[in-house]
């Protein structure tokens, strides 16, 4: 019975065995197994949730150094400071700190208004840079300021409406230059107010009004009209003799103002082939050079170009030679034949008296002002002079006929003062001089007929008076020298702007 048993047992545990030869779990087994797996899943759980908690602390930390980086560059990059970092900045930044600009930042002008014209911008100041770091910048940077940026809240918005504004004492007005097509041109506000190295930052560059203003157009016609700009003059320039000269009365008679100020404008504005090639250099660009519209719509409308960058300066000032270079336009068929009279409104060419300008110059009167009247001479030139007529034309008749018998009594005292110098050099040779008092008399003798011979040449018209200060110091030295030689002296009486008023009156 027990060996029976024991078999049964053997039995028994041979059948819980599997085909490999392991035995079957028992149910202490399974419960032992199925009461350990679940800690473990959720310690795997506890884990991955551990990494990704500290993943996500991480990058938000990061995120926010991140951000307090790039807000740290972005207010760094965005000081003025900044952009002088890069060398070839520096003139304009010194430029900027002397403008009416400089409590505005750099990126107030440079980036249009909204949050993606400022990324844009910052993106075009990254690209910059590398060409800072990596030396590949050009020698000057290009920048654009859109008129959005000017007339934007708080800077210029009202600017349009202001109606006219002085500058430098010329009435101007913006919106008929920022809304209407100038000449056929949609000018931008940058195409007046410019960025030249040697000048103040956004200023107006004048040079660039008088090539609107002046290129390929008539002295005071048009565009060019001086009553644009101008007012009439108020004040009166006085002539001599008691004249003067008013504005007003040649304005109401219609006198063009070329007849005295056709100088002032010089230079055509034209633009040398050379400076388009500094940019441009391929076939099909250098073609258009001559499509006005389409070169002025890319440089000026689209981008911002400075007008001198390609146009020659036109000039539009009082000019110191003006004289010089109308008697230099005589000289090609007459040569130096007017020295003398040129001399004579400049206020120079007297020996005796130091210089001093005349009206006629200080009014920009020039040779063909005065000298209008066309005349043939016996051997066929022809000649261009000047008549009472031609002085009716600015004066009113007195002050004309109180001039002309000014004049008259200035050429009236010459010949008298040629005979008493011609009186005194005969009684030179008898004189009882010392060799050296001799000497220096002769001298001044010689002066006084220089003098008297540029009075003759001179003509005192052309500066009444210059020619009678000139005149009366002859007369006092020619009565000086008489005293000492001790003959009667000249009786020579020379007109002033008071008697010459009694003698008239």
């Amino acid at each position: 019975m027990s060996e029976d048993r024991n078999l049964e047992k053997d039995t028994n545990m041979n059948e819980d065995k599997d085909v490999t030869g392991t035995s079957a779990p028992s149910d202490t087994e399974d419960s032992k197994d199925s009461s350990s797996k679940e800690p473990r899943h959720a310690t795997r759980w506890q884990r991955l949730r551990w990494i990704l908690v500290r993943l996500a602390t991480f990058a938000a930390v990061g995120a926010i150094v991140l951000i307090f980086i790039s807000a740290t560059a972005v207010w760094y990059t965005s000081r003025p400071d900044f952009c002088r970092s890069c060398h070839i900045m520096e003139p304009y930044y010194v430029s900027w700190q002397e403008s009416t600009h400089k409590d505005v930042p750099c990126i107030k002008c440079h980036f249009a208004p909204g949050a993606l014209e400022k990324a844009r911008g910052k993106l075009l100041g990254l690209v910059q840079l590398m060409k800072y770091v990596t030396s590949t910048e050009g020698p000057r940077p290009a920048a654009e300021i859109s008129d959005a940026s000017c007339l934007r809240s708080g800077c210029h918005e009202t600017r349009l409406l202001s109606g006219k504004v002085e500058f430098h004492g010329i009435p101007f007005d913006h919106t008929p230059h920022l809304e209407h097509n100038v000449r056929g041109k949609k000018l931008r506000c940058v195409s007046c107010h410019s960025q030249i190295v040697q000048g103040t930052h956004m200023a107006v560059t004048p040079s660039t009004c008088f090539l609107c203003h002046f290129k390929d157009g008539q002295f005071n016609q048009g565009l060019g009209a001086c009553t644009r700009c101008h007012q009439i003059p108020k004040s009166e320039f006085e002539l001599g003799g008691g004249v003067t000269f008013s504005h007003d009365l040649a304005y109401e008679r219609a006198v063009d103002c070329a007849n005295c100020h056709g100088d002032l404008i010089r230079g055509n504005g034209e633009i040398p082939r050379e400076r388009c090639q500094v940019c441009h250099n391929r076939v099909i660009d250098l073609e258009k050079i001559s499509d006005s519209e389409f070169i002025h719509q890319k440089h000026v409308t689209d981008h911002k170009i400075d007008c001198l960058d390609c146009h020659l300066e036109i000039h539009h000032t009082l000019e110191a030679t003006k004289l010089t270079d109308v008697a230099s336009q005589c000289s090609a068929c007459h040569p130096d034949h007017h020295h003398e009279q040129v001399d004579m409104m400049r206020g120079i060419g007297g020996k005796s008296v130091a210089s001093a300008a005349g009206g006629m110059l200080a009014t920009r009167l020039d040779c063909q002002s005065c000298h209008r009247v066309k005349e043939e001479s016996v051997t066929g030139t022809v000649l261009k002079r000047a008549s009472y007529e031609v002085c009716l034309t600015c004066h009113d008749s007195s002050d004309a006929e109180r001039l002309h018998a000014y004049h008259e009594q200035l050429n009236a005292v010459l010949p008298e003062l040629e005979n008493n110098i011609q009186r005194v050099r005969q009684t030179l040779k008898s004189a009882a001089l010392d060799a050296e008092r001799m000497k220096t008399v002769v001298a001044e003798l010689k002066t006084l007929e220089d003098d008297l011979n540029f009075l003759q040449a001179a003509n005192g018209i052309h500066n009444t008076h210059y020619a009678g200060t000139l005149t009366r110091a002859l007369v006092d030295k020619l009565t000086a020298l008489c005293r000492e030689l001790q003959i009667d002296e000249p009786d020579i009486t020379v007109p002033g702007a008071t008697t010459l008023s009694e003698s008239v009156n």
